[in-house]
């Protein structure tokens, strides 16, 4: 059997009335998207035509400019840029390992993008410019000048100096301010530090040492002055209290004269009596003879009953003869001549 033979027609393409339109709608729409330009409020924008700067856009919102031209933005936010440590030397020839942070922003969008047109060639300008001017300004100020403590320190006024001389520089070069320049860290490199700290513990051992041997001086001084003192003190009470015991001795013995001299046998009674209370006592045994004077009180008793009687009759003679004279005193037997 023969199979009917199909005729092949050529292949239709589709009209340009239908592809043109498709065309022009879609480079319309990138044509549309390339002339809108969003601006943050947190950066700049330059509108450049072929390489060539045209406009600058530094406000945030919504800006038009032609499809075939470009859009560059920078960040006007402050930036923080903390490089690694460097060696520096001091004005006494001290090796010190310095790590800083530097704190900018762009203010000149124009200078900036003739410049160093980018983020990280800003940042190693002034990270480089940073360096050179606080090894300069270090290497004109003493390590002990500024590692002080007290308002004499040399730390914040050099500080100071570096960013003042730094913010000049890069706002006349490249169009940046540098709010501030300050230290992170200033130490001995990490080779040495080590022989650096036993040094300066061996000087501190001298300098504790000094100190207490001073107040240990000071101690023995101010010691002997207060035993000199106490001495004196001690001096002066003791002679004040022999004084005072004397003039009551005196006194005592004036009134025991006196006393005695009013009635001399009821003195002796009185006496006896302090003799017996101090010699006698439970413990106490004595072997007299009976003839004793110690205890002529206890066997004989009182010789003159009424010593009081007597001494009132004396005292009333000598009230009714104020001129006679006295009676003569009796002497002890001992004191009479044979």
């Amino acid at each position: 059997m023969h199979q009917p033979i199909v005729e092949s027609r050529p292949r239709a393409w589709p009209r340009w009335s239908t592809v043109l339109p498709l065309l022009l709608g879609l480079v319309a729409v990138v044509a549309f998207a390339r002339s809108i330009i969003i601006v943050d409020q947190t950066e700049a924008v330059y509108v450049t035509e072929f390489g060539r700067s045209v406009r600058l856009i530094d406000k945030p919102g919504l800006h038009w400019k032609w499809p075939y031209q470009s859009r560059r933005g920078f960040d006007k936010r402050l930036q923080l840029d903390s490089p690694p440590p460097r060696e520096m030397l001091t004005k006494d020839k001290k090796n010190l390992e310095v790590a800083w942070y530097v704190s900018w922003r762009i203010t000149d969008v124009e200078k900036f993008l003739r410049s160093v047109r980018t983020l990280p060639d800003a940042s190693a300008r002034v990270e480089d410019m940073a360096a050179s001017v606080l090894a300069a300004e270090l290497g004109g100020h003493e390590l002990a000048g500024l590692v002080r403590v007290d308002r004499n320190s040399a730390l914040d006024a050099m500080m100071t100096d570096v960013t003042a001389r730094v913010a000049e520089q890069a706002g006349k070069e490249y169009g940046l301010q540098v709010v501030d320049v300050r230290l992170r860290r200033l130490n001995y490199p990490e080779e040495v530090r080590s022989a650096v700290f036993e040094q300066i513990r061996s000087e501190r051992k001298k300098v504790a040492a000094k100190t207490r041997a001073e107040g240990e001086s000071k101690a023995r001084t101010i010691r002997s002055a207060a035993d000199l003192e106490r001495a004196k003190t001690v001096a002066e009470a003791e002679a004040e209290a022999a004084r005072v015991v004397g003039e009551g001795e005196a006194e005592a013995t004036r009134i025991a004269n006196a006393a005695h001299a009013a009635d001399p046998a009821f003195y002796q009674f009185l006496k006896t009596l302090e003799t017996y209370r101090a010699a006698l006592d439970n413990k106490t045994t004595l072997v007299l003879s009976a003839e004793s004077d110690f205890l002529r009180l206890l066997t004989r008793g009182v010789a003159d009953p009424a010593p009081t009687s007597s001494l009132a009759q004396k005292d009333k003679k000598r009230a009714t003869k104020p001129e006679a004279e006295p009676e003569p005193v009796p002497r002890p037997a001992s004191e009479t001549k044979p």
